[in-house]
């Protein structure tokens, strides 16, 4: 399977640099030999996982951001116990601060007394305190080193429904074959990083179990570590390479100017760029933010959506009906440069496929975002252009006036019918909610002085600590080295003729 972009007309060697662009920019090759089955939502996913992990008979690595103390979070921990004591090996590493209620309430004790490992990710430390905003952020299982699930969601019922609201909307994976070896490398990574490496001998025998083919489908495992950016450079090299479809679901988009402007300048190259968010967040100030990007990308032609359920939780991307990705990155900054994150890119027309009838189905419960009468609104459908060029100004321009004119009166009128709203609404919300924050911390801090004096000081005091500790380290660990280097000669005791 070649690599996303050129078509088959191409060059071979067009298509081997491309393959060879895409894999230096993910940090991960094109892998062949793999079979991918999607699972939609927690009632596909979580009876997989399940199933799975009930029937281990070797070992069990798990990697998840948010384990739950709630129902499902204590049944998973459960079956991870009773497969330990069964005599699995059992890895499970979980993000300090995702799955701190579930420390907090001895989630993981049964397994731990099972003889499972149980790793923290990033536990608050004097000595990095910047390091807190890093998270592990990825949704891992891998079991018998067979199927990897790799998803947007995490281990708790909050993506079953609770109280009475319906089943967060999210997408994964089950994948088998050999990419399954670059699942187990990503999760010994984050056990090397967190101190407690795998042995050489066990790492070895987990890669021993991972099949050498499992079915036709080509994809790459981005496993992207703090500072990293693999997903990033992909994201925006797949923004680039579309030549008619970039589709996109994300639950916490904050755009970087650098991605906003990849996205907009697909979309002015006759892309068709759509872009699907929730409309009621789980975190409220982040949809404000999201928000407040709307009018560039919709002024561009970037069609946007606002998911009318109660939360739309995936991260996935589909461009051209041939490549398509699953996995925990958000388009956020966050995401792209301070977490662990895991991401599967698959370059195959099925899967594509598949998760453009997804997300079609998607927008039948979603509301588009529309520029209201005060802006010039863009075509609903693109007039067509040659992909690379530009759509500058030229006499055609007054030739087609009429026909934009008429389109823009039709939006207006289908407005009424279509489930759309004007960005205005929206956009004056989520700037009224900024503002209204930034302000009442200001007055608050005029108020109240010491709100800001005292966590100022702390963290001033536990910063300027932890940077004089690492500094005296340092100078500790340059003696050590020079005396080991030098050292101290003993005196010579021999016998010497003063020559003055």
């Amino acid at each position: 399977m070649n690599a996303m972009p050129p078509q088959t007309r191409h060059s071979p060697l067009a298509r081997q640099l491309a393959d060879q662009v895409f894999s230096r920019s993910a940090g991960a090759p094109l892998v062949g030999g793999n079979a991918i089955r999607l699972l939609f939502d927690s009632k596909e996913n979580f009876p997989a996982w399940l199933d799975s992990i009930r029937n281990a008979r070797h070992s069990i690595l798990m990697e998840m951001y948010l384990v739950g103390s709630d129902s499902f979070g204590r049944e998973l921990c459960q079956a991870l116990a009773e497969r330990a004591r069964a005599g699995v090996r059992v890895v499970l590493v979980y993000d300090w601060l995702g799955s701190w209620v579930a420390q907090c309430r001895g989630v993981f004790a049964e397994l731990a007394a099972a003889g499972g490992q149980v790793v923290r990710y990033n536990p608050p430390s004097t000595g990095n305190l910047l390091g807190l905003f890093g998270r592990d952020h990825r949704k891992l299982i891998v079991v018998d080193s067979e199927v990897a699930y790799i998803s947007g969601l995490c281990a708790s019922a909050r993506w079953e429904g609770a109280n009475g609201t319906e089943p967060w909307r999210d997408t994964g994976l089950a994948l088998r074959g050999p990419l399954v070896g670059e699942a187990i490398n990503a999760i010994a990574d984050t056990l090397l990083h967190c101190g407690h490496p795998l042995r050489e001998e066990t790492l070895e025998e987990l890669h021993r179990r991972v099949p050498e083919s499992a079915g036709n489908v080509a994809a790459r495992l981005i496993a992207t570590t703090p500072a990293t950016a693999h997903m990033m450079r992909l994201d925006l090299l797949v923004a680039g390479f579309a030549r008619h479809t970039l589709w996109l679901t994300d639950a916490y988009f904050v755009g970087t100017s650098l991605y906003m402007m990849a996205l907009k300048e697909a979309a002015r190259d006759g892309v068709d760029v759509r872009l699907l968010v929730p409309r009621a967040s789980d975190i409220p100030w982040i949809a404000a933010l999201s928000r407040t990007l709307y009018r560039p990308l919709l002024e561009a032609g970037v069609r946007v959506f606002e998911w009318n359920g109660p939360m739309i939780h995936a991260k996935t991307a589909m461009a051209d009906r041939r490549w398509a990705r699953i996995g925990s990155t958000n388009l956020n900054i966050s995401s792209w440069l301070a977490n662990r994150e895991l991401d599967v890119a698959i370059e195959d027309e099925g899967i594509a496929a598949q998760m453009a009838d997804r997300f079609l189905a998607d927008l039948d419960n979603a509301t588009e975002i529309v520029l209201g009468a005060r802006r010039i609104p863009v075509l609903t459908h693109p007039r067509p252009v040659t992909p690379g060029s530009r759509r500058t100004p030229s006499a055609a321009a007054a030739a087609t006036a009429a026909a934009r004119q008429a389109a823009r009166i039709g939006d207006v009128m289908g407005a009424a019918v279509r489930g759309t709203r004007a960005v205005e609404g929206g956009e004056a919300g989520a700037f009224m909610t900024i503002g209204a924050i930034l302000l009442g911390l200001a007055l608050a801090i005029l108020a109240f002085p010491k709100l800001l004096a005292y966590p100022l000081a702390i963290v001033l005091l536990f910063s300027g600590g932890a940077i004089l500790l690492r500094a005296v380290t340092l100078r500790l660990d340059g003696l050590a080295e020079r005396k080991k280097q030098h050292p101290a000669r003993r005196p010579d005791t021999t016998d010497r003729t003063d020559t003055h």
